[in-house]
């Protein structure tokens, strides 16, 4: 392992910043590419991958994303990390699904047993879930009607659970189908029909856990263990010796202000140290569970006070929607599906110069999510 680097905390927001896309530099130029940067692109919210897309990708369009994720598009949809959604490209997708199915199949399991159900239940649904989808997608009502309709199925529950089970075991997909950006028609297809390409699950765990970190220090570093722990959702166990196999190719950082020893390839160092700190008055707006704030959980502080929490964190965690100035947050921001707006709250003071530009960006913000139908 190399020797210690201690970087100024501007100076890793800064880098952060340009590689996420949304800082002075030059950023990725279409979805495939801030989905790699950003190690896939956060979709528990149904609106949180549009407006991420929409602070990156100046030309974005919201139907550019619906392409990214139609068959044989770009990106695919995924539960994975922290068995939360992602869209991630092809090239990159089986890593995630792999080195985290143990947590999903898991989760869907335990609920099965609540139900009364076993492994061979969860199996044997998951088969009459594709036999369902042979003949080509469906919307999940339709595919859960078609195989209640089947000869000797048990009850709704357990249909759910099988659907559930074939989905994150890899053999079939979920895309939103809807025309808007604004609500959701979830449909489902068989992988091999909508993605013939793409393989979801490898043998060698370890090797695609390797990857995972990789893919996620490639995108976060400076990063601690426990940002990485929290981040995927694996255990102490699991991540260990991956990172020993990584050790070699791994520089240990120290940011000013953060606590203790972080992890960043060898290979970005250059990148990061060479960062240029963000204008005093480079302000954008994140989304929702926006990716560049959710790669983090024990070293939060890089871009927020402690004592902001309670304006900046929903109460179940969820970071909101927030306004960030030189890469630090300074309010909040949402979108009012009732009224049609954008509404904001500050946290700080601001000059006239940088409140006439919050103003500009809510309006950029407002306009773009009103292109389409709530």
């Amino acid at each position: 392992m190399h020797s210690t680097l201690t970087l100024p905390a501007a100076v890793e927001r800064a880098a952060i910043a340009n590689r996420h896309g949304w800082g002075p530099q030059p950023g990725p130029a279409d979805l495939a590419a801030l989905a790699t940067a950003q190690a896939g692109l956060h979709a528990a919210r149904l609106l949180t991958p549009y407006v991420t897309a929409h602070t990156r990708l100046p030309e974005f369009r919201a139907e550019d994303l619906r392409s990214a994720l139609s068959p044989h598009g770009t990106l695919i949809k995924v539960r994975c990390v922290r068995r939360t959604l992602h869209l991630w490209p092809h090239g990159y997708v089986s890593d995630a699904h792999t080195a985290t199915l143990r947590l999903r199949l898991g989760a869907t399991l335990a609920t099965a047993r609540r139900h009364g159900l076993s492994r061979k239940d969860l199996e044997r649904t998951s088969t009459q879930c594709q036999e369902a989808l042979a003949g080509g997608p469906l919307a999940y009502h339709d595919l859960q009607d078609r195989m209640l309709k089947a000869q000797s199925l048990p009850a709704v529950e357990a249909v759910r659970l099988g659907i559930k089970w074939a989905w994150e075991s890899g053999q079939i997909t979920c895309r939103n189908a809807s025309p808007s950006l604004h609500r959701e028609h979830r449909e489902f297809a068989l992988i091999e029909h909508a993605h013939p390409a793409t393989r979801l699950t490898h043998p060698d765990i370890t090797a695609a856990t390797v990857r995972l970190i990789s893919h996620y220090l490639h995108a976060y570093a400076p990063a601690s263990t426990a940002d990485l722990l929290w981040w995927t959702g694996l255990s102490q166990a699991e991540i260990t010796p991956a990172l020993a196999i990584l050790r070699p190719v791994i520089t240990p950082v120290r940011v000013e202000g953060l606590p203790g020893e972080l992890l960043a390839l060898t290979e970005d160092i250059d990148h990061i140290r060479g960062a240029s700190p963000l204008p005093a008055d480079h302000l954008r707006l994140l989304a929702f569970e926006d990716p560049s704030l959710k790669g983090y959980f024990a070293t939060r502080d890089r871009y927020r006070d402690a004592a902001q929490d309670a304006q900046v964190f929903n109460p179940i965690g969820e970071v909101r929607a927030v306004i960030t100035l030189a890469g630090r947050i300074v309010g909040t921001w949402n979108w009012d599906k009732k009224t049609r707006t954008v509404q904001h709250s500050l946290l700080a003071r601001l000059t006239r110069s940088v409140m006439r530009e919050v103003r500009h960006r809510l309006d950029q913000a407002e306009a773009f999510l009103r292109t389409e139908p709530g």
